[in-house]
């Protein structure tokens, strides 16, 4: 259980989970954490927050992550938040936005209603939603993955020629997920975060591309 984050709000109004502080199980550091706590309690108080999510990879069983993603919904326009640290990658959403998104297959939103975990919601809004959404999400779009492959290699070999090396390979990398993400979407396997992908292309027999992708990811935690 964690601690109480503030003055009990009206019963079924507002609610943060009672595992608040073990639904993201790696935070990237203390800065992270104080954040999304003061978050957490702030929105319960501010009526135009909807939910907050914590994705990606830190609420999933991998042993590395390289930040903290966290998706907010609110209502007609987004409220005012401190600057979160560089380690946490913060998206927003209006409420009237996100169902007409998940229609158009948008990969992120889709990715956060089948993997994350609520860290906040009001009046059960994120529950809901999933609900309504689990079952039918699409695909992401294999022309997608594709394009952001093809874009980060290009940039990768933009910056190796300006000598940028570090930053070159970030984005070879980068490009390299893209290209396992497509091969997933291709066998109709929806794709979970970086440090699982190499797990997944095993099942559906891409033991070579998987076999780069490891050592792609263990390269960069060596850096």
């Amino acid at each position: 259980m964690t601690q109480q984050l503030a003055t009990e709000p009206e019963a079924g109004v507002a609610q943060a989970p009672t595992n608040l502080l073990t639904a993201v199980q790696r935070w990237p550091d203390n800065a992270a954490r104080d954040w999304t706590l003061g978050a957490v309690e702030q929105a319960m108080f501010e009526e135009a927050i909807k939910a907050i999510i914590a994705t990606g990879s830190s609420v999933r069983d991998v042993e590395f992550s390289d930040d903290l993603d966290l998706v907010f919904v609110y209502k007609h326009s987004p409220p005012a938040t401190p600057r979160p640290p560089i380690s946490i990658d913060l998206r927003g959403y209006g409420e009237a936005q996100v169902a007409r998104k998940l229609a158009e297959g948008h990969d992120y939103l889709s990715w956060t209603v089948r993997f994350g975990q609520i860290l906040f919601e009001r009046e059960c809004w994120w529950t809901r939603l999933r609900a309504d959404w689990n079952d039918r999400l699409c695909l992401p779009s294999v022309a997608d993955a594709d394009a952001r492959a093809e874009k980060a290699e290009c940039l990768s070999k933009e910056l190796r020629e300006a000598g940028d090396e570090d930053a070159a390979n970030e984005l070879q990398l980068s490009s390299l997920t893209h290209i396992c993400r497509a091969e997933l979407i291709r066998a109709r396997v929806f794709p979970k975060s970086r440090p699982e992908l190499d797990g997944q292309l095993r099942e559906i027999g891409r033991h070579e591309l998987a076999d780069q992708l490891a050592s792609g990811l263990e390269r960069r935690r060596s850096r």
